[in-house]
């Protein structure tokens, strides 16, 4: 998916724990929307990449792109870290992150930036390097700009404005 809809699919997860946890909604509305690209540091094409390009380079060139940091053990190492700092910040880090391996394992696309990795995830990568995943949504396609997107974006301005 694009950068734009996993935003948008990490804000419905964020002000879903914000309302759980008002006093902490700003904080855990930030760490779900950067749950939800932080997967894609492993490029240099992505939103979160280009701001981070030295690392992101360094991270495509060890893991490829939706490798490594696309995986059930980047999500739980990443989260039990910011379990250390903040226990809500860290459910929401972790939820935008899920947000993000789910829309990447439906999702395929063209180029070369798929045709190392193909579609979908390697949920179980390091003990296996096979995606887990279907080919639903093209990246960038008809369903995700003119379904996806703006039904996440709607939903979570929604919910966030029963928050205000």
């Amino acid at each position: 998916m694009m950068g734009r809809t996993h935003l948008a699919l990490g804000a419905v997860a964020g002000v879903h724990l914000a309302a759980l946890s008002p006093r902490m909604g700003l904080p855990i509305m930030a760490a779900a929307l950067i749950g939800a690209i932080l997967p894609d540091v492993d490029t240099p094409y992505s939103k979160l990449g280009r701001r981070l390009w030295p690392l992101s380079t360094l991270v495509l060139w060890i893991f490829g792109h939706r490798g490594g940091t696309h995986s059930a053990v980047f999500l739980v190492i990443v989260t039990a870290l910011m379990w250390m700092v903040s226990a809500p910040v860290a459910l929401a880090l972790g939820a935008g992150i899920a947000t993000h391996l789910a829309a990447d394992a439906i999702s395929f696309g063209h180029g070369t930036r798929f045709t190392a990795r193909g579609a979908g995830v390697p949920l179980w990568w390091p003990l296996a390097e096979r995606k887990s995943g279907l080919r639903l949504v093209k990246v960038n396609g008809p369903l995700e700009n003119l379904v996806i997107l703006p039904w996440a974006t709607l939903y979570a301005a929604q919910l966030g404005w029963r928050l205000l």
